[in-house]
């Protein structure tokens, strides 16, 4: 008797719904068809990992299911939200009329700063170009004080004198 072992069966590149498995157990020979064929959970590497996501899909679940249930309870919280959301519009409105006024008055001040700049100046030519001879200007406590105006790198001066008590 010839023995064939299966080692010399030749091979397959995939294994399809109707095809047999040989199965090999301590009493007999059978075969199996590859539809039939289940693997337990138990007969797995990662076994471990299934159980894990399965639990974590569990907590995900039901935390799904109350987020549902409290959505429908808020609608009164929605329609209030909605109601804010038309006062906060009334108030952009408000305050692009506010910043269209505060413009239009800080432009009026920038007209204002100008001339008043313009004013100044004309007061310090004043000042400044008086004749060399020295003033005399009177301070509040009565007593005289003399300036000299003197221009320095450019830029004039006036310099206030006090006479000396004798």
């Amino acid at each position: 008797m010839s023995s064939i072992s299966i080692k010399q069966l030749p091979q397959v590149n995939e294994i399809n719904s109707n095809d047999l498995l040989l199965i090999q157990t301590p009493t007999a020979s059978n075969t199996l068809e590859f539809k039939d064929l289940i693997i337990g959970l138990e007969n797995t590497t990662f076994a471990n990992t299934i159980s894990t996501f399965n639990t974590e899909i569990e907590a995900i679940s039901a935390n799904v299911l109350t987020l549902s249930s409290s959505d429908i309870t808020n609608t009164a919280a929605i329609a209030t939200n909605t109601t804010n959301l038309g006062l906060s519009a009334a108030v952009i409105d408000l305050n692009v009329a506010n910043i269209a006024t505060n413009t239009a008055g800080i432009a009026t001040n920038t007209a204002a700063i100008a001339a008043n700049i313009t004013n100044i100046a004309a007061v310090q030519t004043q000042v400044i170009n008086t004749a060399t001879t020295p003033t005399v200007i009177n301070t509040t406590a009565g007593t005289d004080i003399n300036g000299v105006p003197i221009t320095i790198a450019g830029v004039s001066y006036y310099i206030m004198l006090s006479a000396v008590p004798a």
